[in-house]
């Protein structure tokens, strides 16, 4: 199927995915955001659900998310002028830029600081060090995955030998956890929220870091990308935007629970069905807590990141084969609003996080 074709297509039944939205003040600014994902997880409700049902209505958007289906058809989305904004992971915004300079595709807000997809091991594995991964076999989602190439690069920043490596499909959840526990697998190769997953199953897990990963050294790992031409002319939509995830991240942080109970409401599908209530916010927290942990405020500030994160970040793509060569940062960043996204009232985003009522 042809990309534009293939495109049309994704963005025609992205309806049925779309959140409910309610009457449309006809004053307020259509925007819509592309998901790179069908359904948006609870990990993801501090850049969907919330802003949609708590913020971006304030910030005077009327905004519609859909879902598509991965990363790269986002971005192509976005590119075509299909969706205005996407909260997207920035490998495959370097792999887009890479392949197409001219595309005019830029982040100015971070939504997932830190590298959540450090490879993972049970607590009591003898591996203590990314290093000691050197002629293990790893337990991946698919063999397609982007932490095939980022396992390899951080194998080799850490001194290892990435070609040793052996890579072995086995999903996510159970699947995951059972390869793990019967060592038909030595480590796993996922990301924060399916590790959360797994420990909520029971199976604790142990990351493995280096001082290479610190979080001072690596971030700029996903964001809010938009095309260029709209931070030229539509900065107060953007700002709306971004404010309204700022806004968001700081509710989430303050009161979880809450945050899960309105993206049930949003997205009642990814509610656990046949178990009890509490069982069913245990599951649901975890993967959402899991990802709060890698939202940071660098500076201070909501959506920030430094020139030695992005640098830090796209070193490792270059070690794992996903990008050629390093970007001078200009080109994939533009913090020049993120001072003015924070500008909102933090005390009463948590006085409202805590007041919150089911």
């Amino acid at each position: 199927m042809k990309r534009q074709t293939f495109l049309k297509a994704c963005l025609l039944g992205a309806g049925a995915v779309a959140a409910p939205l309610g009457l449309r003040a006809q004053q307020r600014t259509k925007v819509v955001v592309g998901g790179a994902v069908t359904t948006m997880q609870t990990l993801a409700a501090y850049f969907s659900s919330t802003p949609l049902e708590l913020y971006w209505k304030e910030e005077n958007l009327d905004v519609e998310v859909i879902g598509l289906p991965g990363a790269n058809v986002a971005l192509q989305a976005l590119q075509a002028k299909k969706v205005d904004m996407v909260p997207g992971t920035h490998s495959a915004l370097f792999a887009l830029l890479e392949k197409f300079p001219d595309a005019g595709l830029k982040t100015y807000f971070i939504h997932t600081n830190a590298l959540n997809s450090l490879p993972a091991v049970l607590d009591k594995s003898p591996l203590k060090t990314i290093a000691d991964l050197s002629g293990k076999t790893v337990g991946v989602q698919s063999l397609a995955n982007s932490q095939v190439p980022m396992l390899k690069a951080l194998v080799q920043q850490a001194g290892g030998n990435p070609a040793s490596l052996n890579f072995v499909a086995v999903g996510e959840g159970v699947e995951a956890a059972h390869a793990l526990t019967t060592n038909r697998v030595d480590a796993l190769a996922l990301y924060d929220g399916l590790y959360a997953g797994i420990e909520g199953e029971g199976v604790k897990l142990r990351e493995l870091a280096g001082d290479f990963v610190k979080r001072e050294n690596v971030g700029f790992n996903a964001g809010l990308i938009v095309r260029q031409e709209d931070i030229d002319k539509n900065r107060p939509m953007l700002i709306g935007l971004a404010r309204g995830v700022a806004k968001s991240i700081l509710f989430c942080q303050t009161n979880p629970e809450a945050a899960v109970h309105i993206h049930w409401k949003v997205y009642p599908a990814t509610r656990p069905r046949g178990m009890p209530e509490a069982e069913a916010m245990r599951k649901s927290l975890l993967p959402l807590q899991a990802r709060l942990k890698n939202v940071e405020r660098p500076g201070g500030l909501f959506g920030n990141v430094t020139e030695r994160q992005i640098a830090g970040y796209q070193q490792l793509l270059v070690a794992g084969g996903q990008m050629k060569a390093p970007m001078p940062a200009a080109k994939v960043w533009d913090g020049s609003m993120v001072r003015e996204i924070n500008n909102f009232d933090h005390d009463k985003v948590i006085r409202q996080a805590k007041q919150w009522k089911a």
